[in-house]
C-alpha cells in the first residue's frame, strides 16, 4: 500500500508480489455516540472489566428491546457492596465473581437462548437496512440461525450438537420435531449447501478472513445482499414455527 499526503492509494503494491487496498473510507470520525471528545489518549478504564463493578451503574443488555429477566445479579450486588466492609474486602469479592453464572434450569436456559435468538435477529433486520453489502451484517445473520437452531433444539430435546454447521443443526431441528414442506422446504438444504459451497466448512467464514489448512477469504465476488435475503427467510421461517410472529410486529 502506497501512501500520498496521509491517504492509501488502492492497488498499489507495496510488498513484492502482494498488493494492499484500503477498500473505502468510512466517511466520519468514529465512535461519536460517546462524545465528540473521546480520543486514543484516554485511558482505559480498568474497572470496567469485572462484572462486579457494573453493577454499580444499574444497566443491563437489552434483548430485543427489554432486559432479560435474571435476580442472580440483585444477589451477587448486596454480596458485592455489603455494608462495613473494608476496601481490601470490598476488592476480594469483586475478583470473587465473573460474568457467568452455575445450575441455570432448564426454563432460564430455554428464556436465555430466546432472548440471543431475538436480539441477534433484531441486529440484522437494523443492519441489513444500513450495511447491507457488509461481511459484518452477514455473519450477524448467519449467526442467528445457528442460535436459532440451538434454541429451537434445546427448547424440544434440551440439548443441541456440538457444532456451528448450520447443515447439521437445520436436519437435526427438522427431525426433532418432524418438521418439513410446506414453508420449511429447502431450509436444510440451503444450509447444507451453504456451509460446503460457500463456506468451504469454515463456519468462521464471515467472522475471520483466515482458516484452517492455509485457506483464505476469496469472497470478493459475492453479492452479500443476496445472502442476506436468504438468511433473513430462513429466520421469518424460524420466528413463525416458533409462534412469535407478533413479536416484531
Amino acid at each position: 500500500m502506497t501512501i500520498v499526503d496521509g491517504r492509501a492509494i488502492d492497488g498499489i503494491e507495496d510488498c513484492s508480489g502482494n498488493a494492499f487496498s484500503i477498500a473505502g473510507s468510512i466517511g466520519m470520525s468514529p465512535f461519536v455516540s460517546f462524545g465528540n471528545e473521546l480520543s486514543y489518549e484516554d485511558v482505559v478504564q480498568l474497572d470496567g472489566a469485572f462484572a462486579a463493578t457494573h453493577v454499580n451503574y444499574g444497566k443491563a443488555p437489552l434483548f430485543n428491546g427489554a432486559p432479560h429477566e435474571d435476580s442472580s445479579w440483585e444477589s451477587r450486588k448486596e454480596f458485592i457492596l455489603s455494608s462495613g466492609l473494608s476496601i481490601e474486602e470490598t476488592v476480594q469479592r469483586i475478583r470473587s465473581v465473573d460474568g457467568t453464572a452455575a445450575d441455570f434450569g432448564v426454563a432460564e436456559r430455554t428464556a436465555l437462548w430466546r432472548d440471543y435468538w431475538l436480539e441477534y435477529i433484531n441486529i440484522f433486520n437494523v443492519l441489513t437496512g444500513t450495511h447491507p453489502d457488509s461481511v459484518a451484517t452477514v455473519f450477524v445473520g448467519r449467526q442467528a440461525i445457528e442460535v436459532g437452531f440451538k434454541y429451537l433444539l434445546f427448547k424440544n430435546t434440551y440439548h443441541f450438537p456440538k457444532t456451528h454447521d448450520l447443515g447439521v443443526l437445520s436436519r437435526e431441528f427438522l427431525s426433532a420435531y418432524g418438521a418439513g414442506g410446506k414453508y420449511l422446504e429447502y431450509v436444510d438444504d440451503f444450509c447444507v449447501l451453504y456451509c460446503k459451497y460457500l463456506e468451504g466448512g469454515n463456519p468462521e467464514y464471515f467472522r475471520f478472513p483466515e482458516y484452517k489448512s492455509n485457506n483464505y477469504f476469496a469472497g470478493t465476488c459475492l453479492d452479500l445482499k443476496w445472502l442476506c435475503y436468504n438468511f433473513a427467510l430462513i429466520l421469518l421461517k424460524l420466528i413463525h414455527f416458533d409462534h412469535l410472529d407478533a413479536v416484531f410486529k
